[in-house]
């Protein structure tokens, strides 16, 4: 009896989705993942939630339940880093000088 409890178990835990990886973009409310369901915003979680826009396509992972939703990326962005060089059209400074190119030294949240 025990054993076969443990067989039930086993094959329950391997069959569900214990979290789930979906595509949605992001609107006003929150994250529209197809015609019916849009994700409200305070069930979003991640740091780069501070960085989506509206339009963003975005990746999210769902907890097992649908309660929480973690934004794992930004589909298409780009992030600027420490250490990083960006390339930039060529600026002229007063003294002639150009700069195609800037070192990224730091990077803050404002």
């Amino acid at each position: 009896m025990i054993n076969e409890i443990k067989t039930i178990v086993q094959n329950y835990l391997n069959n569900v989705k214990l979290c789930s990886l979906i595509i949605g973009t992001v609107t006003n409310t929150g994250i529209k993942i197809n015609d019916k369901i849009t994700v409200p915003n305070v069930l979003i979680k991640g740091n780069l939630k501070d960085f989506i826009s509206v339009g963003d396509r975005v990746r999210l992972i769902r907890n097992h339940g649908g309660q929480e939703y973690y934004i794992v990326e930004i589909i298409g962005f780009v992030p600027i880093a420490k250490n990083m060089t960006v390339s930039i059209n060529p600026i002229t400074i007063s003294d002639g000088m150009t700069l195609s190119s800037i070192q990224i030294k730091g990077v803050t949240k404002s």
